[in-house]
């Protein structure tokens, strides 16, 4: 029989990490939590504080500074946390052979293509998050032969820390049960993925020792705007709101975003195929309680 691999997870406490150490934990791989509170990346330098665990066999990184708008006004702090804190965790893992497991995004691209991005589409982010995001992906690439880059797209998951309004769902819910109006973007186009289901990949490509080692796009299928994303929201739920599409022109972020991040998840679905978008949708929905009954 062989051995169960361990699983270390920094950011344990956001919505992947909470899924990660879910998902992998039941049953599967052995998996160390590390929450701020056990590995602060404001405060701790890795090779001293994650020595303990050099005899793990996988490093996930969950940590990110990913309010995008904020980080137009925080370079700095940006690619210390998206990229220079990456070329350390990589590093670690190299030293001690582990297999390193980075989280990136969709917004390392500009959204021009129309049609969904693959990995080997050149990126061109809008702003310092992307870029910082960018920056990760080359220096976890740079610096540890056995890692997986995993971009994702609009996560919606549980999280074990402040869940209120932690995600999209959860916002539309909300509003809805407040009845708030809503003004939500329609000609803003990404895949939602549902965390559980990104944990479930990582979960495959640990217990299969996978060793196809680079670049993919973690992302349930399909595609949709932020207002269909809402509608179907809505739809499974039975929840009525008084929604109103707007262009993204009119919604004044001060941080440019792609208009069209969309991305082909055909690379990873010849080792994992992910499911669509609304039937994951529908999954987390359940598990929230939030299913219309005559469903």
């Amino acid at each position: 029989m062989s051995k169960q691999s361990k699983v270390l997870v920094l950011g344990a406490g956001g919505q992947l990490g909470t899924a990660i150490t879910k998902i992998c934990g039941n049953g599967g791989p052995a998996v160390t939590p590390l929450r701020r509170s056990d590995f602060d990346a404001d405060r701790h330098e890795p090779a001293e504080m994650l020595a303990a665990y050099a005899d793990h066999d996988y490093l996930v990184n969950c940590i990110a500074y990913h309010k995008v708008d904020r980080c137009e006004d925080n370079f700095a702090e940006s690619f210390r946390i998206n990229g220079e804190l990456v070329m350390k965790l990589a590093r670690f893992c190299a030293g001690h052979d582990l297999t390193f497991m980075h989280i990136s995004t969709d917004y390392v691209f500009d959204g021009v293509k129309k049609e969904p991005y693959r990995e080997d589409d050149l990126p061109a982010p809008l702003n310092v998050y992307g870029a910082s995001k960018l920056a990760g992906e080359m220096l976890a690439a740079a610096y540890c032969p056995k890692h997986f880059v995993l971009r994702v797209s609009s996560l919606f998951g549980e999280r074990e820390i402040r869940p209120a309004e932690v995600n999209f769902v959860e916002k539309m819910v909300r509003a809805a049960r407040e009845n708030r109006p809503l003004r939500v973007i329609d000609n803003q186009v990404m895949s939602p993925t549902f965390t559980d289901d990104v944990a479930r990949v990582i979960r495959f490509l640990v217990e299969d020792d996978v060793s196809g080692y680079g670049l993919y796009h973690a992302c349930n299928g399909g595609e949709c705007t932020w207002f269909e994303f809402a509608q179907k929201i809505f739809e499974l739920t039975g929840l009525e709101n008084d929604l109103t599409p707007v262009s993204y022109a009119e919604f004044h972020s001060y941080a440019q975003r792609p208009q069209f991040c969309s991305m082909d998840n055909s690379r990873l679905g010849r080792l994992y195929p992910m499911r669509p978008w609304a039937q994951a949708l529908e999954d987390y929905l359940q598990t929230r309680g939030y299913l219309a009954r005559s469903r």
